[in-house]
């Protein structure tokens, strides 16, 4: 969904080339979780997969390392650009385009794959129309993997820790990163401020931006789920991780197999 935070958020944009950086993730973790999840469900190398804001292309490309053909696609062209640069070996087997998530092909891949996106969504029209399109994207049997910051867990941590300060060493510089944020609990929003401050041997510049993110209730994402099929509910990228457990509420569904 290519909202307005998305296309200006400096984290996407001019701060591209950084995210990997500042964000850390235990991508080959989650994965094994992920491609677990898909053998389970008869979804094996080979199948189809698409990364559904994919930003710098981690997922995607270990996904591929591990058989799977996978394509992504994120509103940034910041971000494909450095998500393109890395394919290397995997040419062939990993690809990435500039697009809306909302407006996908019908019926083409096994799986779609939707980490850390949904709650840039804001609006109750956009948060159906990117079912709508994840639903039409899936072939029968195809399975949706996507995670949520979920509202009540997620307002109780940031009300403790609202503060998020990271430094790293670039060959641009030293790059700190900072973001504060807020909480509207009449809307189960988060109002974040963010500031990228790069200081090159003394010459510093920074960016900064304030924008809002909505989470999700349980019951939210089991009414857009509705007419997904099979839904399982999981904490974190690690089946032995509850849902209720963790501030995140990840999700795997699976539409009926076709007659």
């Amino acid at each position: 969904m290519d909202t307005p935070e998305r296309r200006r958020r400096p984290f996407y944009t001019e701060y591209a080339w950084a995210f990997d950086l500042l964000i850390d993730r235990p991508v080959r973790k989650e994965c094994d979780t992920i491609v677990a999840w898909l053998n389970e469900r008869g979804v094996f190398p080979g199948a189809g997969v698409l990364d559904a804001g994919c930003g710098t292309g981690r997922y995607a490309r270990e996904l591929a390392r591990r058989g799977y053909v996978v394509h992504g696609i994120d509103m940034s062209p910041e971000l494909i650009a450095e998500a393109s640069r890395s394919v290397g070996s995997l040419s062939g087997t990993v690809s990435f385009t500039a697009g809306d998530i909302s407006a996908l092909p019908p019926a083409r891949y096994d799986v779609v794959l939707c980490r850390g996106v949904l709650n840039d969504l804001i609006d109750d029209q956009d948060r159906q129309a990117v079912f709508g399109a994840f639903r039409r994207a899936l072939r029968a049997g195809g399975v949706l993997i996507l995670d949520v910051r979920e509202w009540e867990a997620t307002a109780d941590r940031k009300a403790r820790e609202p503060l998020f300060k990271k430094s790293v060493s670039t060959d641009r510089g030293t790059l700190t990163f900072t973001s504060v944020t807020e909480l509207d609990t009449n809307r189960r929003c988060l109002i974040l401020t963010e500031r990228h401050s790069l200081d090159d041997d003394g010459s510093e510049s920074s960016s900064d931006y304030r924008f809002v993110m909505r989470c999700w209730t349980r019951g939210e994402l089991q009414s857009s789920l509705y007419d997904f099929g099979t839904v399982e509910y999981f904490g974190a990228y690690d089946a032995t991780v509850a849902d209720g457990s963790t501030d995140r509420l990840i999700a795997v569904a699976q539409l009926p197999a076709e007659p």
